[in-house]
């Protein structure tokens, strides 16, 4: 296994740890927030080398606990899922030649509902300014002289995660193993998670490269058996309305080619307009 000073070496030169800087991040339960710090996830994967180093070392954490399948939220973790089932299956064979430790992805499906405005509601001259964001067809209800009478569409409420591609089949009654590059607030981890018991899979635990939460998330707040992490670090959060770096830099200094920066700005260019 790899020791602590060992993996921080790896992430340095991959350059996907990043210090002194503006960062906006995933958006939480709660909020937005800011920090200057930032774990670029996509830095490490171009690195075989690296990702097979870190896999191994999941996989030794998880070599007794049978795994059959291990499942990688899409994107970045698919890479990682495959290097990961490389080892377990490796650690298998010894015992059971031939065996095989499958490695899926579970895709992200966004969640939709069902809306409905009329003109009763918003009224004929408020409706011609009406703005809604749809999803796939919009169906406008005409009255007999052709004027509008209401409008049905469906609207992007959330997202989830799915076992889709055929895998549920391969997910069916064995035991899981999901991996994870980066747990910020654990949210991607705990759809897979409902991805995996949906296809009436059993979850034994997660693996992740680098929890970056200070301990706020754990196995229990995921609400699997275990959480392994390669890596733990505490980066400073500051609620977005609250953020220092935006009161000493500016708001215009977030980056925009890591995190949210791009979407906090869009954000913010709209509360401005308004």
């Amino acid at each position: 296994m790899l020791s602590e000073i060992e993996l921080k070496q790896i992430f340095a030169e991959a350059e996907a740890i990043i210090t002194d800087d503006h960062f906006v991040y995933a958006k939480k339960a709660d909020g937005w927030y800011h920090g200057r710090e930032y774990v670029n996830k996509d830095a490490i994967y171009p690195h075989t080398k690296f990702v097979r180093l870190l896999a191994r070392d999941i996989a030794q954490h998880f070599k007794h606990e049978h795994v059959d399948v291990v499942v990688g939220p899409t994107v970045g973790a698919v890479s990682l899922s495959q290097w990961t089932a490389h080892f377990l299956t490796l650690s298998e064979e010894v015992l059971s030649p031939g065996i095989e430790v499958f490695a899926i992805c579970a895709d992200e499906e966004d969640v939709l509902e069902q809306k409905e405005v009329n003109r009763n509601d918003v009224g004929i001259q408020s409706f011609l300014e009406f703005k809604f964001s749809a999803v796939g067809d919009v169906s406008i209800v005409l009255d007999p002289v052709a004027r509008f009478t209401s409008a049905f569409y469906r609207e992007k409420i959330g997202t989830r995660r799915v076992i889709k591609r055929g895998y549920a089949k391969l997910v069916k009654g064995k035991r899981c193993l999901i991996v994870e590059d980066v747990i910020n607030s654990g949210l991607t981890v705990a759809k897979t998670r409902d991805a995996v018991l949906e296809a009436e899979g059993e979850v034994i635990g997660v693996g992740c490269l680098c929890n970056r939460s200070g301990g706020k998330v754990t196995a229990q707040t995921l609400g699997v058996p275990e959480l392994f992490s390669l890596l733990n670090l505490n980066m400073e959060m500051f609620p977005e309305d609250e953020c220092p770096i935006c009161k000493e830099r500016g708001l215009k200094s977030v980056r925009i080619d890591l995190g949210k920066g791009k979407e906090f700005l869009t954000r913010l260019s709209f509360i401005q307009e308004t």
